[in-house]
């Protein structure tokens, strides 16, 4: 058996690595926008992952571009599938898979916001120092202090002597 030779730097710079290169990004990119893995697209391009993080990172024949274009492509048929999918929906069909796929590829309109705002915080830091004030015990020193001028870690501390019993009653 015959040894392929070994490829130089000018046949990878040559008129038909180029072409074969062109031809791979199309396949690949034809492929991953209708919404198949970048598994399943190198795959069928006949090319590897590495070699499309490279296409990208070099942005070789303006690939970097035409794979965002890839991936809106990608995006706005999942919408399309989730506003058909809300227009025929069966009460006996689960969306969790469709709601799934829209938290992950677009969570900038699908996935809630859980991260609470400062305001957010600090009205449950309020909230949560007038509960502990009625709740727990506090000693006459602590009353003279408010909550508020102490650190976290003091407030938590405090709350935990309180739920030991180791405090008084407060005054109302």
């Amino acid at each position: 058996m015959e040894k392929e030779p070994k490829k130089t730097q000018e046949s990878r710079n040559g008129k038909d690595y180029e072409e074969r290169t062109k031809r791979r990004q199309a396949a690949f990119l034809k492929v991953y926008s209708s919404g198949a893995s970048v598994r399943e697209a190198t795959k069928a391009a006949e090319t590897t992952r590495k070699a499309v993080s490279g296409w990208i990172k070099d942005d070789r024949n303006g690939f970097a571009k035409l794979y965002d274009e890839a991936q809106a492509d990608f995006k706005d048929s999942l919408i399309e599938r989730a506003m058909s999918r809300l227009k025929d929906q069966k009460s006996s069909d689960s969306p969790i898979l469709l709601i799934t796929m829209l938290n992950a590829y677009i969570p900038e309109k699908f996935r809630p916001n859980v991260i609470p705002t400062e305001e957010v915080a600090k009205e449950t830091m309020t909230e949560l120092r007038n509960l502990s004030k009625k709740a727990f015990k506090t000693t006459p020193a602590e009353r003279e202090t408010p909550m508020e001028s102490k650190s976290p870690l003091q407030q938590v501390e405090d709350i935990l002597l309180a739920k030991k019993g180791g405090k008084d009653e407060p005054d109302d």
